[in-house]
């Protein structure tokens, strides 16, 4: 007959030895997996290649913004930071977006887009198609383009006065050269043909229709445009003539 215990004494060790296999089985397998990681994202054995740079390029070069990121490039396929070359390319003056991924098994690829601009603003920046300042270097020697002003918290406003007032002006086959909004709210731009005006902080819409109501009248058998209008009347706008047409008419 058996003795009482010894069946529980056999389980317990049958038991542990059970246990003990299996947690020998798990560091075996938690350190193959561990060396074979340690292989896969060492730099030398999956190395980044390649590095692809596409985009619509205007005004930078694939070549410059791919040596921009280079330096980043000493990692392994597995372990190169996505987030800090996107960061980089960003970086890059006229890059608006960018966008990094990776492609099997050596190749990285950043896909950019440049800032497109429509206008100056203020001093030393641009504003994009987009509606976003930003600044680049020599922005203001930039030509072509023209010049808005403001308080830096109303761009939106400037911006969407600007494409509203251009609209209106097609008409007439002008455009606003320069259009700006002082601290006190008031309104004036300059037309590409040279002409002054002023509309004030009240009624602009009204104003401006009272303006372009008013153009084929002032410029008939006018040889030159207006150097100046005042629209900041209750009902009416005051003109001034160029210099040499006030000589010219005694």
């Amino acid at each position: 007959m058996t003795p009482p215990g010894r069946n529980n004494r056999r389980y317990a060790r049958g038991f542990s030895g059970g246990v003990l296999i299996l947690v020998l089985l798990f560091a075996a397998s938690a350190a193959g997996i561990a060396w074979v990681g340690v292989g896969i994202v060492a730099a030398d054995r999956w190395p980044i290649r390649w590095l692809e740079v596409r985009g619509e390029f205007q005004r930078i070069s694939a070549e410059q913004l791919r040596a921009s990121l280079a330096s980043e490039m000493n990692s392994s396929f597995f372990t190169v930071d996505l987030r800090g070359l996107e960061e980089s390319a960003k970086g890059s003056f006229w890059v608006s977006t960018a966008r990094v991924r990776k492609e099997w098994p050596d190749t990285v690829i950043v896909t950019v887009d440049e800032y497109e601009p429509v206008a100056h603003w203020n001093r030393g920046q641009l504003v994009s198609r987009q509606g976003e300042a930003f600044e680049v270097p020599d922005a203001d020697e930039l030509q072509g383009l023209p010049w808005l002003e403001g308080p830096e918290a109303r761009l939106d406003d400037v911006l969407s006065a600007w494409v509203t007032i251009n609209e209106r002006l097609t008409a007439l086959g002008l455009e606003v050269q320069h259009l700006a909004l002082d601290e006190r709210g008031s309104w004036s731009l300059r037309l590409d043909n040279g002409t002054q005006v002023y509309l004030g902080r009240n009624s602009k819409e009204e104003r401006l229709q009272r303006l372009l109501s008013s153009w084929d009248a002032l410029m008939e058998e006018q040889e030159v445009p207006p150097r100046g209008i005042d629209l900041r009347y209750t009902n009416g706008l005051a003109v001034a003539w160029p210099q040499v047409q006030e000589d010219q008419s005694g």
